[in-house]
């Protein structure tokens, strides 16, 4: 994220400043190797990958740079002077990470031939076929099993139009509200958590809080409102004085706490650094209160300075921790793979001086995300956080997920495990996941952000087995290039110890129409019901919101009929394609069943119009 000069937004360009931007990625495509030679030279990399994860160092040390306890929010909220002048508006430039970026020629390594076969017909299967199994589905989800055949399928969800009531068995929405507006500039980095009896919505550089009936109680705020008056180091006077956005917002179950992050730096570092994360962690359940304040600088194994982009966060019983996708400082050009730091979660509850401890997984790799606790059951004790990245080659295709164990505890880290999918090809495969997203005329193509997985990485414990879900934006099976997408979902379960391996057990292609949908949340209630929101738009249909999900006991594989938050009403011109990079679905700690998706849309045709929405469903076999 940076900021344009003179407070005009201006286009990207591949100077050095945007040397990593979308509008550079297709010069560095990387041609895919041949035939036998792509398979081999597969898995020669997954080899090597493997022996250098397992010869890895210690992890590198973070202290925290300061940390301090603020005033209440709501206190600092009434005392920050109101603003004088328009905020500056800024473009946030894409930085997607194609194969040549990952420094190797890549070609997935291929799943059994069989089960391959099996996964590409199940993937071109018609809406008419998968209905036709319906009648199967109880006794197809009962008698599915961890170590059963992946199961892919286009969502059967017809063609009506979603803008009556709901058809997904959750009802009408219990809240439906407009979050926080445009602000700053693009994208919306749209995100929020559900706590005891609150809603934070952070989106780009303004964060506010709702009670759950949708009433807003706090806010819009600058983000960096949370660390006024925080001090101490240059890190410190960073997450005072900026305010970039990037921002994460989370809620502690275990704990009843708000953990809140962006990442900051100084105007005058820019080019060169140090970059930093800063992190908020609540005194108690009540999001207008205090907060223990936390900055670390971002470092590399080798105790370089490096960018810290795309920070995702998980919540472990032992750690908070932060995925980020390391570049060269933004003065320069590179690209160093994905880095997870764990900090100590016990000391940053107390307001206690904080410790991280931090891994580069390495330049073969995209960006991955940490696993995050849903529910109230932990993982089994010692049980190390999990990490997820996809794979694809220099044509877009892919068939494999990368997953990985790291432990801040333990100071250990496993992996990378590869774990065949059904074949896939990233959304806008042409950008390596840019814009490729049709709008209605005059509105320009949108960002997809197709090159890795979508946030969140949610895990939920049943005793007997351990959950894990994953989404990315795909193009549509048998879809022309660039053509419409879909999104491309993923049931991982493990069994019920704590060095249990996750394995596919189901996946799908959410796809009922050629409308395009892209840019997912997704998340599991205590019952087992699956919950997927989105983004929607077509060359004949507004950007809006529409989600969909599946009972436990239906059909693996398949979504049930879509239903519309907010129908879009305008289209997005000109702002350099830039679209979410990512949205928020969450599940209420109370009653563990109450789902809330924000997300943004087009309500009004022009220049940086997005809005925010913020909806809260239930399955209504969920009690």
């Amino acid at each position: 994220m940076n900021p344009l000069r003179g407070g005009a937004a201006v286009s990207p360009s591949c100077g050095r400043r945007y040397a990593l931007a979308l509008l550079c990625a297709s010069a560095l495509a990387a041609a895919p190797l041949p035939g036998a030679a792509a398979a081999a030279a597969a898995a020669a990399a997954a080899a090597a990958a493997a022996a250098a994860a397992a010869a890895a160092p210690a992890a590198s040390v973070q202290r925290d740079e300061a940390h301090d306890t603020g005033a209440p929010l709501a206190e600092l909220a009434r005392g920050a002077a109101a603003r004088t002048a328009p905020q500056q508006v800024r473009v946030f430039p894409l930085r997607l990470v194609t194969p040549a970026m990952r420094g190797r020629p890549q070609a997935p390594v291929r799943p059994p031939s069989a089960a391959a076969a099996a996964a590409a017909g199940a993937e071109a299967a018609t809406s008419a076929t998968v209905a036709a199994d319906g009648a199967a589905a109880g006794a197809a989800s009962a008698s599915a099993s961890v170590s059963a055949t992946p199961t892919v399928a286009s969502t059967a969800a017809g063609t009506a139009a979603a803008t009556g009531a709901p058809r997904v068995n959750t009802g009408a929405t219990l809240v439906n509200i407009d979050g926080v507006g445009a602000n700053s500039g693009a994208p919306s980095d749209a995100n929020g958590a559900v706590g005891a009896s609150q809603y934070v919505q952070w989106v780009n550089t303004e964060l506010a809080v709702y009670d759950k009936a949708g009433a807003l109680l706090l806010g819009p705020v600058d983000g960096n409102l949370l660390f006024a008056g925080f001090g101490g180091s240059r890190g410190a006077d960073a997450c005072r004085l900026s305010n970039r956005g990037d921002p994460i917002a989370q809620y502690d179950k275990l704990a009843g706490r708000w953990v809140l992050s962006q990442f900051a730096w100084l105007d005058a570092d820019e080019d060169s650094g140090p970059y930093y994360q800063c992190i908020a962690v609540s005194t108690s359940a009540d999001a207008t209160g205090s907060y223990h304040r936390y900055v670390f600088e971002s470092r590399d194994a080798a105790n370089a300075i490096v960018f810290n982009d795309y920070a995702k966060m998980g919540i472990w019983p032992d750690a908070y921790y932060l995925t980020y996708v390391l570049f060269a400082p933004l003065g320069g050009s590179g690209y160093f793979g994905p880095q997870v730091c764990g900090y100590d979660r016990a000391a940053m509850l107390a307001g206690a001086a904080a410790l991280g401890r931090c891994r580069d997984l390495g330049d073969s790799f995209g960006p991955a995300l940490p696993a995050d606790l849903d529910g109230t059951t932990p993982p089994p004790a010692g049980s190390a956080n999990y990490l997820l990245a996809m794979d694809f080659d220099g044509a877009g295709h892919g068939d494999t997920l990368f997953l990985w164990r790291y432990s801040f505890a333990a100071d250990s880290l496993s992996g990378p495990q590869a774990l065949a999918v059904a074949p896939y090809t990233i959304a806008c495969p042409s950008t390596f996941g840019g814009p490729c997203v049709r709008q209605p005329p005059p509105g320009e193509r949108l960002d997809s952000v197709g090159d890795r997985l979508m946030y969140r990485l949610p895990y939920r414990n049943f005793g007997d087995r351990q959950v894990l879900l994953a989404n990315h934006s795909v193009q549509q099976p048998g879809a022309p290039t660039d053509g419409p997408l879909g999104v491309r979902w993923y049931e991982l379960r493990a069994g019920p110890g704590a060095g249990a391996g996750p394995a596919v057990y189901q996946q799908g292609t959410h796809a009922p129409d050629a409308l395009s949908r892209w840019m997912a949340g997704i998340a599991m209630d205590r019952a087992g019901d699956i919950a997927l929101g989105y983004s929607v738009a077509g060359a004949a249909l507004f950007p809006g919101v529409r989600y969909s999900g599946r009972l436990r006991s239906e059909l693996p594989g398949t979504l049930e009929a879509e239903a519309a938050i907010v129908a879009g009403a305008g289209v997005q011109i000109n702002t350099f394609n830039r679209w979410g990079d990512y949205s928020g679905m969450t599940v209420d700690p109370v009653d563990d069943c109450t789902f809330w998706y924000t997300q943004q849309y087009i309500a009004n045709s022009g220049r940086f119009t997005w809005r925010s929405r913020i909806a809260a469903f239930r399955f209504r076999n969920c009690d």
